[in-house]
């Protein structure tokens, strides 16, 4: 927990702005759309974004990321047409986006403090939630950022307190209509964090004001989402939104032996869980823990999951300690699941998440490390075949992001 602690302590900013040059160290001038991806190295945020001309480039061959592209540390976050860096070592994240010359440059610097939760408003903005790390305090700050402005438009901050000496902290958000909804666990103050996992907590609120609505709970299953990676909470096309809990040691939770792994629905329009939906996992033909998802446009979500007999390594998605994760496809509504065949065994995500995955024309890709290897897998949406594709080499770790981007005129 205290290494954990420690490198995170590394995202805390103070709220303020400042301007930034242009970085045109991208040599590749093409007009027209680009591909951009986040690449982490073995070196602390010592990271890499860097531009593409075709998703072909990622299917085969080798890709040696040494050097390669624009230096830029943090967390990537693909937001309307732009990919937005939360550096954690310079003084403010920096969205970036192409301009008219199809060049990747850096719009101007915002300052923004424990980036811990985000996600995106239906009106394209990115809507954070930052928190302290150690309880110090538990009013967090809810944040509007207008990726066009390149400045923050809205802020307020709500007490996260929810019993003496316990309070909320926030796994994932995401926006639909007039509403925010929060994903988070209940813990308290000391270094065990004593998480509630007898019950999956949501906080509500309304957009744009973020004046706070309600929390509402369930105790089908367990915590909602994991810690930093936002990949515990969904908005689907039809404007459902779905959450994951998953009772896992994978995921940073104590598993309890009589609650399941499963996701739960709000439906749209609604500020409630659909008491008539339910989706155990673990009773499921996977028989295992959801640990994270990523949306898959219209009403799939693509799941990476651990079989329940392989939960043993506490933390063992946020750090490659652990190479039995799996994948499937799941249509949310019907609840059909559909196995990811072709991909071997592999790792999680190491403090990244939900913008690692790419979807386009029916196929979705990501990047995956193996015990051996990292390499990028394109996995047909319809079949859930998964194809191999390049290697990734150059001493790094991960492919944290990927995301299509336009020129600015």
């Amino acid at each position: 927990m205290k290494t954990i602690k420690n490198l995170l302590a590394l995202t805390l900013m103070s709220v303020a702005f400042f301007s930034c040059s242009s970085d045109n160290s991208d040599d590749n001038t093409t007009e027209g759309s680009k591909y951009v991806l986040g690449y982490q190295t073995a070196t602390w945020n010592s990271n890499y974004m860097w531009s593409f001309d075709s998703l072909d480039q990622l299917m085969s061959g080798t890709i040696d990321m040494t050097g390669k592209g624009i230096e830029q540390g943090g967390s990537y976050i693909p937001l309307a047409n732009t990919m937005f860096a939360c550096d954690t070592e310079v003084e403010g994240a920096a969205p970036f986006y192409l301009n008219a010359a199809s060049q990747l440059v850096a719009g101007n610097r915002v300052f923004i403090e424990s980036q811990f939760a985000y996600g995106v408003t239906d009106d394209d903005k990115l809507l954070i939630v930052g928190a302290s790390w150690e309880g110090s305090s538990t009013d967090n700050e809810l944040i509007i950022y207008d990726p066009v402005k390149q400045a923050i438009t809205g802020r307020k901050f709500n007490n996260f307190a929810t019993t003496t000496g316990r309070f909320d902290f926030p796994t994932g958000v995401t926006v639909v209509g007039d509403k925010v909804f929060v994903s988070v666990f209940d813990r308290d103050a000391s270094d065990n964090w004593a998480i509630d996992q007898k019950q999956a907590y949501i906080r509500v609120y309304d957009y744009p004001s973020l004046n706070f609505v309600k929390r509402i709970a369930d105790t089908r299953t367990t915590a909602v989402g994991m810690y930093y990676t936002n990949t515990g909470i969904i908005r689907t096309d039809s404007g459902n939104v779905y959450t994951f809990s998953s009772n896992a040691m994978a995921a940073g939770y104590v598993a309890i032996e009589d609650e399941h792994s499963g996701i739960l629905r709000i439906n749209k329009g609604q500020t409630d869980f659909d008491a008539n939906y339910f989706l155990d996992i673990q009773a499921s033909t996977l028989n295992g823990k959801v640990i994270a998802a990523y949306p898959l446009g219209g009403e799939k979500a693509y799941i990476v999951y651990l079989p329940t007999e392989d939960d043993t390594v506490d933390w063992g998605f946020l750090n490659h300690s652990s190479y039995k994760f799996k994948s499937a496809i799941i249509d949310l509504p019907s609840k059909t699941i559909t196995p990811v065949t072709g991909l071997p065994l592999h790792a999680g995500d190491s403090y990244f998440g939900v913008g690692s995955l790419f979807v386009e024309d029916g196929n979705a890709y990501k990047a995956f490390v193996t015990n051996d290897e990292v390499r990028v897998y394109k996995i047909n949406i319809a079949t859930g075949v998964a194809t191999a594709g390049a290697k990734v080499t150059g001493g790094g770790t991960d492919i944290s992001a990927i995301t299509k981007l336009t020129p600015r005129q």
